[in-house]
């Protein structure tokens, strides 16, 4: 109500017409702003997803296994830009004769496109964001797992925040792991081991780009705060001093957007559109993994697949 409130005692400063071409450029850059992040938001779902695991084996009482993990994203080539379609906005225009052209998203090339818009008659141009033009993402994190009682673990991840060129990156995430073959009396003893994995994430990315100048103020960033919970059946098997695993799991996810920037009138138009973006996504995913024991040591390596493709490389220790 107070935001509402504002949104009214401003009317007659800035005259409706000006009023209605901010609110019709704040819907127009709800509908780009969601293009070029969301694959970004995706990404960092299989990011959060693998490496939680090196063995479907229940750990005896207070084990605690201690990780070091380097994470390497892999970015497929339909992420990299989106289709701007005049077609499918109110204000903003591309500048010159095209009617759609192709831009970055966030993980995307640094080719840009001129756009334009107008406010109360007065045009302002200004260029599409660039991505980080990269193929692929790396970032490391520390993980711990550490048995407690009927085959369950207690698993708990960080990656501090890093910086990849103009993106920020950070997580914390929490799992449980529960035992499923010490159920069954013909798996018990054998070297196959099945399990259920539970693990919560919370997880931020932030892109700042250059300034997108309006009459009313200023863009500069956008963030992404998610939160995903992924639910997996795995099984392992013990080959000598080899563990082989593979897993299938769904992750559900919230996102929630927000542009950071100058000009509170135009700030809070278009965060308040941006909160009509804010839902849940489901996302099919699979693991395959390898661990390889010396002594107390361990190396292992797992592939997280589904819409993206990440890959986690560990060194394990076990007290």
């Amino acid at each position: 109500m107070p935001r509402i409130f504002a949104s009214f005692l401003l009317i007659p400063l800035f005259g409706f017409s000006q009023f209605d071409d901010v609110s019709t450029i704040a819907g127009d850059l709800v509908l780009l702003s969601d293009q070029y992040v969301s694959p970004a938001a995706e990404a960092a779902v299989y990011q959060s997803s693998g490496g939680w695991y090196t063995s479907a084996k229940k750990k005896d009482l207070w084990d605690l296994e201690v990780s070091l993990q380097g994470n390497l994203l892999f970015i497929p080539n339909r992420s990299s830009d989106f289709l701007i379609d005049e077609s499918q906005l109110n204000n903003i225009r591309i500048q010159g004769s095209e009617t759609s052209a192709l831009t970055p998203t966030a993980l995307g090339g640094d080719q840009t496109v001129v756009l334009e818009g107008s406010i109360d008659g007065d045009v302002f141009e200004f260029d599409s964001p660039e991505g980080l033009n990269q193929s692929y993402l790396r970032h490391a994190q520390i993980q711990a797992s550490l048995g407690l009682w009927k085959g369950t673990s207690v698993i708990g991840r960080i990656s501090p925040k890093i910086r990849i060129k103009n993106t920020y990156y950070e997580l914390l995430g929490f799992g449980l792991q529960h035992n499923l073959s010490q159920w069954i009396r013909s798996l018990n003893d054998s070297s196959f081991s099945f399990a259920g994995l539970v693990t919560y994430s919370n997880f931020t990315v932030s892109d700042t780009f250059t300034a997108v100048t309006l009459p009313v103020g200023v863009l500069k960033s956008v963030n992404v705060d998610g939160e995903s919970f992924a639910f997996s059946l795995l099984a392992s098997n013990e080959i000598g001093d080899f563990t082989i695993s593979g897993a299938i799991g769904l992750a559900t996810s919230d996102f929630e957007y927000a542009i950071g920037g100058q000009g509170d009138l135009v700030l809070t138009t278009l965060n308040q559109a941006l909160n009509t973006l804010d839902a849940s996504r489901s996302n099919f995913k699979a693991d395959l993994g390898v661990d390889y024991r010396i002594d107390r040591f361990s190396v292992n390596t797992m592939l997280t697949f589904g819409s993206y493709s990440n890959l986690i490389l560990g060194v394990n220790y076990n007290f």
